[in-house]
């Protein structure tokens, strides 16, 4: 048998460099070849580089990376990033008997037992929820700002 050939299921006798395998390590090649050669500068200028990486929400940009307009982003209200970082998994469709986000009937006998009860609850746990809500990292003030923030809501 000669070592440039095997045999296919038929038992045909294919040339040996052909099989997937080497197909597959010489496409490798040619395809890394092609990216280490390739002209890639002068797609942005480093003033536009800049502008991309700014925040999300300051910059537009058009799908050839031109900067179209520039517009501040816009600032949430302490509690509403902290409702939608964590609160709004148990609260937005109301799991485990929480109060759902905005539903006044659920919300008005929590908030006649006052905020000083409502904040124990939250930073302690109360039935099923968890101390702080799981937001472990949040400090009592944040807490605070949430509950203010789905009151505000639920009036």
């Amino acid at each position: 048998m000669d070592l440039n050939t095997r045999p296919d299921l038929k038992g045909n006798h294919r040339v040996k460099w052909l099989s997937w395998p080497y197909c597959l390590g010489l496409f490798s090649i040619l395809f890394a070849t092609a990216f280490c050669f390739a002209d890639l500068s002068g797609s942005l200028d480093e003033k536009q580089i800049l502008l991309r990486l700014q925040p999300e929400g300051q910059v537009t940009v058009e799908a050839g990376g031109k900067v179209v307009e520039q517009k501040p982003a816009v600032a949430l209200n302490p509690g509403q990033k902290r409702y939608e970082d964590t609160c709004h998994i148990c609260h937005g469709p109301g799991l485990a008997g929480a109060p759902k986000f905005g539903d006044k009937d659920e919300w008005a006998p929590r908030i006649a037992e006052g905020m000083d009860t409502l904040l124990q609850h939250a930073i302690h746990g109360y039935k099923a929820m968890p101390p702080k809500g799981t937001c472990m990292s949040c400090s009592d003030d944040e807490i605070k700002e949430a509950i203010e923030y789905m009151i505000s809501h639920s009036k």
